[in-house]
């Protein structure tokens, strides 16, 4: 086995198992999780982009060469700048109100703050990704939906910037419903902190251009790269599978999952995309589909 194959073989362990200590360490010295959040978040983004020219698992594939990187950019400034606080605005007031809606339909101290830590933030993470599924499967079946959606979606390349590339209207869509489900059963702010931080880390690394390698069973339990390149294919069986952001357990259960050592990946992207290659227009696109072509299937 080479140097390479051993790096790409630890690459995932190294830098999510890394990063999530960091976390750890982070708020156990006390440090607020806002601030402490946003740091990891800019460090996490450059490291990744730091292995991806040492390892890359497309080597041509590359941010510096991809044509909608300054696109990407634009999309992820947008989401920081507008989307975020936006986001956050949204579960305040969901918190407000939710909190309220908890009283009324007796569900005060249903979350289960006696657990150990670990069980607490597993609960959280099974409750996220159940609900995040949904979601992003409604995306990829309501054509009104979809073509917010389709923005993230037409790209022939993989890496980091491409988890930036999502349009403001699917991000605020996603921050209302999104939190609805902890936020109503009172999963403590620690919980979401950890939560937010562990889909950041694995949303970057499966976005990625670095060569990560898992053993076959890996891929029923692991926010692989694998999985997700076969959900961005062009190819319709495969971009309508693996929806699951951070583990494909819920693909397994309910018949969308596609195992990635029985599927060839093929082309990325959006066949016939008819995303246009401007930011500008790209904001506007799903907006204008709405009425020229919202009752079509998405393709």
């Amino acid at each position: 086995m080479t140097l390479r194959d051993r790096l790409a073989w630890i690459s995932f362990p190294v830098l999510m198992g890394g990063f999530l200590s960091l976390t750890a360490w982070g708020l156990a010295q006390g440090f607020e999780p806002a601030p402490l959040g946003a740091t990891l978040t800019v460090l996490n983004f450059f490291v990744i982009l730091l292995v991806e020219q040492v390892l890359p698992r497309n080597p041509a594939m590359n941010v510096f060469r991809d044509r909608q990187s300054v696109n990407d950019i634009g999309h992820g400034l947008l989401l920081a700048v507008l989307g975020r606080p936006l986001g956050g605005a949204i579960s305040i007031w969901l918190m407000v109100g939710l909190a309220q809606l908890r009283g009324t339909l007796g569900l005060e101290g249903v979350w289960p703050a006696a657990w150990a830590f670990p069980f607490q933030l597993g609960l959280g993470l099974g409750v996220w990704t159940f609900c995040d599924y949904w979601i992003h499967r409604s995306l990829h079946t309501f054509p009104r939906l979809w073509w917010f959606h389709a923005v993230h979606h037409d790209t022939p390349q993989m890496h980091i910037l491409k988890s930036g590339r999502q349009h403001l209207g699917e991000e605020l869509f996603s921050a209302l419903l999104k939190p609805i489900p902890l936020l109503l059963l009172g999963a403590p702010p620690e919980i979401m902190a950890w939560i937010g931080l562990w889909i950041v880390f694995d949303g970057n690394l499966v976005h990625s251009n670095i060569d990560q390698r898992f053993p076959g069973w890996a891929h029923y339990f692991l926010p692989t790269v694998q999985l997700h390149n076969l959900h961005h294919s062009q190819d319709r069986r495969y971009q309508d599978s693996n929806y699951s952001g951070s583990s494909a357990i819920w693909d397994v259960l309910f018949g969308t999952f596609s195992h990635p050592h029985r599927c060839p990946l093929g082309e990325l992207g959006i066949e016939d995309s008819p995303v246009p290659r401007g930011f500008a227009a790209q904001l506007f696109f799903p907006i204008r589909q709405q009425w020229s072509r919202a009752d079509e299937t998405p393709q």
